[in-house]
């Protein structure tokens, strides 16, 4: 007897292959048979004519450190299809922390995540995947090791260069977090300490993620005039180290700068051509989502967060940020975004406070009209209102660039959502698996099913090393996602984001029904999803 079956579907197996119908057989959490299953018994049937069966869907892109231990449910991703979630992107994740850096890495993770319900950190991957475990998951995890917490863990927020003893820690720490199973390493160069690391550190850093099997990726310096400098950065990395690349949300930020995402997939097919491997993921949204401090010059954060604030008190050095942030620094792969998009394309997405809640969907134009005062004053006066702690929503894409890296098949789809609990959110936390299927496979035509279902399930998968995930084969684990591909849609938007899509049927995680009929089963059965080197000398 089965422990279930799925009925009558049509099987998009992520393979890239066309659709058939099929019976799917599931026993002990794996797939055990496709094909008829007429008569079989099963102690759970899902009745899937008519639907779409598919592997669950990876979210390789996501900032659900805090919330998978916060909301078990992790309603956000299951309702859309998600089985399979990856956290610690770009630089940031809860470990590992050492006790007398606790102070700067609250600051700098919090700023993200948001305040936790209780304090909260860990000195490696296995205490985060055991509190994970005790806490229980609808979601299965696997982790990236962030290199912005490995370099406080290491010196701290200093912007200088590490000394021998500092990089050999910092080596230490990743490759103690890959052999405790973390799929690779992320960095987030824009934010400080990330930013303030150099080529050579970042190389160094990347020979151990090669040495253990790891994949690193990367939010790259700059992703508007200086994209093509930053891409040829992230390759050379790739390059001598000899590892895997992965670009985080690949984009062409800025109006001056439309239609160089183009030429930003000339220049990676090159490099694949040359040797490099080297993919990239993307959101499928024009609007991108991240912390208020990343509008500063870095020299401003030095320090963490509370130097930040001093720096934002002291008039003289208010004024110098003030016109930075106005002017931006010649010669910098910093830039300043609001002469990119203009204030009125900067919306504020989430702030701490109450009072200011009332800011939240407007955008930094409107905002400072009704306080009467000059935008960047209105903003540098909510920054340091919030303690630094305040996301942005920045819409900064051609939608022309968007749908070229969309059909890439290097491409994958992630949703870089940031979860924040009763905060507003992008949409693309509740939507980007729905806006897919719905906009860009039904009405616009731009992905076939079966492509689109690849580029969410089997692709993450293989880059990750998860491979028992994301196809739907005998012996694979039972992972599925079931849905009505003609009604399937989105419903999250910019002014009204947590809205779950609809024509989600029917979410399985290790072949135990999570989701069914819109309702929630109550059954946690996600588990942490480890990657073993088999060449590794530990």
């Amino acid at each position: 007897m089965y422990d279930m079956i799925v009925r009558g579907g049509t099987v998009v197996d992520g393979s890239g292959a066309p659709a058939y119908r099929a019976d799917i057989g599931v026993k002990d959490g794996l797939i055990e048979h496709i094909g008829k299953l007429t008569g079989a018994a099963a102690k759970e049937t899902i009745e899937a004519e008519g639907l779409v069966v598919a592997p669950g869907f990876i979210d390789i892109h996501s900032h659900d450190d805090l919330y998978v231990l916060e909301n078990r449910n992790a309603e956000a991703k299951i309702r859309q299809g998600v089985t399979t979630t990856v956290i610690g992107n770009c630089g940031f994740s809860l470990f590992p922390v050492v006790p007398e850096k606790k102070q700067l890495f609250d600051d700098y993770v919090y700023g993200l995540f948001g305040r936790p319900e209780a304090d909260t950190g860990y000195a490696g991957l296995d205490d985060f995947f055991r509190d994970l475990v005790s806490r229980g998951s609808v979601l299965n995890v696997a982790a990236l090791v962030a290199h912005g917490v490995v370099r406080i863990a290491a010196m701290g927020f200093e912007q200088r260069k590490p000394t021998p003893a500092e990089l050999a820690e910092m080596k230490r720490l990743v490759r103690d977090a890959l052999r405790s199973g973390a799929v690779g390493m992320s960095m987030g160069l824009i934010y400080p300490p990330g930013a303030f690391a150099d080529t050579e550190e970042l190389i160094e850093l990347s020979k151990v993620v090669a040495d253990e099997g790891g994949i690193i990726t990367s939010h790259m310096r700059s992703e508007s005039r200086y994209l093509l400098e930053a891409i040829e950065e992230m390759l050379t990395i790739a390059g001598t180290a000899n590892v895997p690349l992965e670009i985080s949300h690949l984009k062409a930020c800025g109006i001056p700068y439309f239609g160089k995402g183009k030429a930003a997939l000339k220049r990676i097919e090159e490099a694949k051509r040359e040797g490099i491997d080297v993919t990239f993921d993307q959101y499928p949204y024009p609007a991108g989502s991240t912390t208020a401090t990343t509008l500063l010059p870095p020299w401003a954060l030095e320090g963490g967060m509370d130097s930040m604030l001093r720096r934002l008190r002291d008039p003289e050095l208010r004024g110098k940020i003030r016109e930075q942030v106005l002017d931006g620094i010649p010669d910098s792969p910093w830039e300043t975004m609001w002469r990119l998009i203009g204030w009125e394309n900067i919306m504020i997405c989430s702030v701490q406070s109450e009072w200011n809640k009332t800011w939240e969907g407007r955008n930094i134009k409107d905002i400072s009209g009704e306080l009467g005062v000059e935008p960047v004053d209105a903003f540098l006066d909510l920054l340091d209102q919030e303690d630094g702690r305040m996301i942005l929503v920045m819409f900064q894409q051609d939608r022309d660039d968007l749908e070229a890296i969309m059909v890439h098949d290097l491409q994958m789809f992630g949703t870089d959502g940031i979860p924040m609990k009763g905060k507003k959110a992008h949409p693309r936390l509740y939507g980007t698996y729905a806006k897919v299927l719905g906009t860009y496979v039904r009405e616009k035509r731009l992905l076939s099913l079966e492509r689109a279902v690849h580029k969410m399930t089997y692709l993450p998968a293989h880059r990750l090393g998860l491979y028992d995930r994301g196809l739907l084969r005998p012996g694979m684990a039972a992972d599925l996602a079931i849905f009505d591909q003609r009604t399937i849609e989105d419903a999250a938007t910019y002014e009204n984001p947590a809205v779950h899509p609809q024509g989600i049927a029917a979410v399985v995680v290790n072949g135990r029904t999570v989701l069914k009929e819109g309702e929630l089963t109550g059954l946690y059965p996600g588990r942490p999803l480890r990657k073993r080197n088999p060449f590794s000398q530990s």
